[in-house]
């Protein structure tokens, strides 16, 4: 669990990678097609995404974008995720969503190189999850939209590689829209994964594409004359997909993209194919508990408006009585404290991420800001107060007061 204000709040970051109309002469058009594919085996790891982004003409019409969208992200030497975000309609007002997105996992990638250190694939995957979910709370303030307005919008973020101790797994976060009765736009987190990758083939799909990518590796004998998913069909049969190597599974996400394209394309009003899915396919293969290869095309530099956040791995803090946040980060700043000690003072949980922390006789402060307060944590002798911006009935707070050992808490007046 990694908590929040709710960790149905979520996204409100952008890395909706869609929606929201833009000019096609924009450098960040938005991503309203997409398919993500992921195959894993004991062999390795093949993750697979489109390339095509989709414009929104004055006239109303989607097109496609002569610039390719980037899906694929290299996290470090043996992780990369994939995004996809898609819906019937696109969001009104929000046109940097595709450019943020990115943009996070960019400044994500560059925390994680210039910090060092090692970092196990649940602190990647609840850490992006709570980034995503801060970012794209500020949706949050979009007031009066109609549901016709809000469509039925998904994010999906798919993590694949290697653990610390050489483990494959593969994690997933999706997040679903809600809107309340006064038109209060809402993120809400629909899921949030981590499965072990054994010597049997195990997938994740993602984007508008995934469906024709789960019927066809469900049923892939209506596609057996194809000598890839024949492959995959045999393979499938006879040992589970163990037998599949990297090439073969290079191979077949490639057939499945293909597929994801055909069944997603549209005849436009004015008889032009619109193709939600596809262009050229963006490949990353880990094998080995490494990255030996990415394939993917150039893109254009970002220009992101976003919140930012730095990492503060591996330090102790011996507060004494003063606030963390006067120690670290610069205010404005969300920190992702990652393993690190706090002796005594004042922590303050509000838009804050810690994961394997240890806290020792410490004051935490929580007021109702985004809560990032991983299970992991170790809690001695500390005391919570709740301020009175807090819902003390959330199932978030109950959890925090319940799963940890307190020595106190407080709650402040409302």
């Amino acid at each position: 669990m990694c908590k929040r204000l709710g960790l149905q709040v979520t996204l409100t970051l952008s890395c909706l990678s869609i929606v929201a109309s833009a000019s096609s002469g924009g450098p960040n058009p938005v991503l309203t097609g997409t398919v993500n594919i992921v195959l894993a085996n004991a062999n390795g790891i093949v993750a697979l995404t489109d390339s095509n982004q989709t414009v929104t003409l004055p006239s109303g019409e989607r097109s496609n974008s002569g610039v390719p969208g980037q899906k694929l992200f290299r996290l470090d030497d043996n992780t990369v995720c994939t995004i996809a975000g898609f819906g019937s309609v696109p969001l009104p007002g929000f046109p940097e969503f595709t450019s943020s997105a990115a943009g996070v996992l960019d400044k994500y990638v560059g925390e994680l190189r210039g910090k060092g250190g090692a970092h196990s694939f649940r602190e990647k995957l609840t850490s992006l999850e709570f980034l995503f979910a801060f970012q794209l709370e500020g949706i949050g303030n979009l007031q009066h939209l109609e549901q016709a307005q809000l469509g039925d919008y998904r994010f999906e973020l798919i993590l694949a590689g290697y653990d610390l101790d050489g483990t494959a797994k593969l994690g997933k976060i999706v997040f679903s829209t809600s809107l309340s009765p006064d038109g209060v736009f809402s993120p809400v987190l629909k899921q949030i994964t981590e499965t072990t990758v054994g010597r049997e083939l195990i997938y994740e799909k993602a984007g508008i594409g995934g469906y024709a990518v789960e019927n066809i590796l469900t049923y892939p004998a209506q596609f057996a004359e194809e000598p890839e998913i024949g492959r995959y069909a045999a393979s499938k049969g006879a040992d589970h997909g163990s037998s599949l190597t990297i090439p073969e599974m290079v191979a077949l996400a490639k057939s499945l993209a293909h597929h994801a394209a055909i069944v997603n394309s549209h005849i436009s009003g004015f008889h032009r194919t619109w193709w939600p899915v596809g262009g050229r396919d963006q490949i990353a293969v880990l094998e080995k508990g490494s990255l030996p290869r990415i394939d993917q095309p150039l893109f254009e530099e970002r220009k992101v408006n976003m919140t930012g956040f730095s990492i503060i791995a591996d330090i102790t803090f011996n507060a004494g009585g003063m606030p963390v946040s006067m120690i670290v980060p610069t205010p404005g700043v969300i920190g992702l404290f990652l393993r690190d000690r706090f002796l005594g003072g004042l922590v303050h949980l509000d838009s804050a991420y810690y994961f394997e922390g240890d806290f020792r006789n410490a004051t935490f402060d929580y007021d109702g800001g985004a809560l990032g307060f991983d299970p992991s944590n170790r809690v001695t002798d500390c005391v919570l107060t709740l301020g009175p911006h807090v819902d003390r009935h959330s199932a978030d707070v109950q959890e925090l007061i319940a799963r940890f050992h307190w020595k106190a808490v407080q709650y402040l007046p409302r």
